[in-house]
Formats: C-alpha cells, sequence, structure tokens
C-alpha cells in the first residue's frame, strides 16, 4: 500500500498523486524544514527513481573498472540522488542508484564522456536494461558488477551534477 500524506490540504492523498498534481510542494517540505516527515522521507526514496528524468543526479565518473571478459580498463558512470547520504558511495562503489533501470535518454549523455552505455539481455535478472559496455571488446558488462557487487578499486575522476532538460540531459552549473 502506497503511504499517503497525513496533513494538510493533501491528507489522504498518496506521495506519487501529490507529487504528480503540486511537484513543488515536495521542494516547499524542504523549504520549510518537513524532511524528516515521513512522507518526504518516502518521496525522496521512491518518485525520483519513477521519474528519473525530472530530477537533479549527482554522478561519478570512475576510471580503472576492469572488464570481466578482455581484463582491459574502462570507465563507469555511476548515479547518485543528491538528497539520499549513501556512505557506500565512497571508497568502493559499492551501489549506486537507478541501477537496472536507468533511462534510454543517459545513453547520448554518457558518450560524451566517453562510457558506453546499451540496452543488453541480462540473464541474471532475465531482462533488458542500460548497462556499460567495454568499448575494448564490447562485453556488456552489468549492474550486478558495475554497481552492485563491485569489489574493484576504481578511481573516482570527475563528480558532476545534471538535469534533463529540453530532452536532454545537461551538467548543471
Amino acid at each position: 500500500m502506497e503511504m499517503t500524506i497525513t496533513f494538510g490540504k493533501y491528507k489522504g492523498k498518496t506521495i506519487e498523486e501529490v507529487w504528480l498534481i503540486h511537484p513543488s510542494y515536495f521542494s516547499w517540505m524542504r523549504e520549510n524544514r518537513m524532511t524528516n516527515k515521513p512522507e518526504y522521507q518516502e518521496f525522496i526514496e521512491t518518485i525520483p527513481y519513477k521519474y528519473p528524468e525530472r530530477f537533479e543526479w549527482e554522478i561519478d565518473i570512475r576510471s580503472g573498472y576492469q572488464c570481466w571478459k578482455c581484463k582491459k580498463t574502462m570507465q563507469i558512470f555511476l548515479m547518485f540522488n543528491p538528497e539520499i547520504e549513501n556512505e557506500l558511495r565512497y571508497g568502493y562503489p559499492i551501489i549506486s542508484d537507478l541501477a537496472y533501470n536507468k533511462p534510454r535518454s543517459l545513453i547520448p549523455f554518457a558518450k560524451e564522456y566517453g562510457i558506453l552505455l546499451e540496452e543488453r539481455y541480462s540473464k541474471v535478472t532475465e531482462s533488458k536494461y542500460i548497462m556499460h559496455i567495454c568499448p575494448h571488446c564490447k562485453m556488456h558488462q552489468g549492474d550486478n558488477y558495475v554497481v552492485e557487487d563491485n569489489e574493484q578499486e576504481t578511481k573516482l575522476i570527475k563528480k558532476i551534477k545534471i538535469i534533463f532538460d529540453h530532452g536532454t540531459w545537461k551538467e548543471k552549473n
């Protein structure tokens, strides 16, 4: 069952319903220091993942990831919701947000940084999703290795914030 708002003019409506009719309501909550409310926590933990192109994301571009097939190194592209503190992000980037459901619109943006993303079939998930592709041998690198169980030591080379604006991802200044 979806969480509903427990106060104010939207009392009884689901978080998603409120966001779809009045997205700035959650900005108002943040500005009024209501981020500790369960409704706000539920919002930041669910809605950005359902509608990634309508939110700002932090991107870590890391080098030194070794392809499982050809063993050559490549860069990887990890996404994080800036509103959620993820301690696992530092050192070994064990998990990033949007694993298994990166939007297709990220493919050309990642390519600008020399990172290949492509929709491919995964035997692990038995589904297609946008995943990293080795630039050397063109083998896919499943998210279960890149962002969930990445025990490789990689180096952070760039940290950026991005937004989806007029049909394309852009660096936010």
